[in-house]
């Protein structure tokens, strides 16, 4: 595995799991363009942060350059929660860095599975030749540029739920 892509098992428990994806079928999603259902909500809401900084600390730990950086940064407070039905990815390959300035200053991209998933349903990085297993719980961290660029892989028989969210410039 690539040394930039940090990924920890369990990082949240199952009981934490079940817990946001019923607050997720309990909201109001929005369908995104990509096909999936969305929510965006905030990471006090879904109770992860503390799971999540202290993963973030680790992270930071083996990329100490990252607390020498020219500019102050943080986990953004809103994050989203998705829904694949069965046969469903975000496919296309992107990066999560962009031109806009809502996803300009992303620094660290972050994502929890949130359920596990048999067959398919991971997310791919193909210039690191890594991909990830859906666990429920498990963490995955890495930089937001075009160097881990990444996809969805279907889960063709199998709803899969993810949180994902960024560290950005403040």
């Amino acid at each position: 595995m690539d040394k930039h892509i940090f990924y920890k098992r369990k990082a949240l428990t199952l009981m934490r799991c079940k817990s946001i994806i019923d607050l997720f079928e309990n909201s109001e999603q929005q369908e995104n363009a990509m096909g999936y259902l969305g929510l965006y909500t905030d990471y006090n809401f879904l109770q992860i942060i503390d799971v999540l900084r202290k993963n973030l600390d680790k992270y930071i730990d083996k990329h100490n350059f990252l607390n020498k950086l020219y500019a102050g940064w943080n986990v953004t407070h809103k994050v989203h929660v998705q829904k694949y039905l069965p046969g469903m990815s975000y496919s296309a390959e992107h990066m999560e860095h962009g031109k806009d300035e809502w996803d300009s200053k992303r620094l660290l991209a972050w994502m929890f599975y949130l359920n596990d998933i048999k067959r398919g349903g991971g997310t791919r990085w193909p210039q690191q030749n890594f991909t990830s297993k859906p666990r429920a719980g498990d963490l995955c961290i890495w930089p937001a540029g075009w160097t881990h660029s990444h996809y969805g892989i279907v889960a063709p028989n199998e709803i899969k739920y993810i949180i994902t969210g960024w560290c950005e410039f403040v």
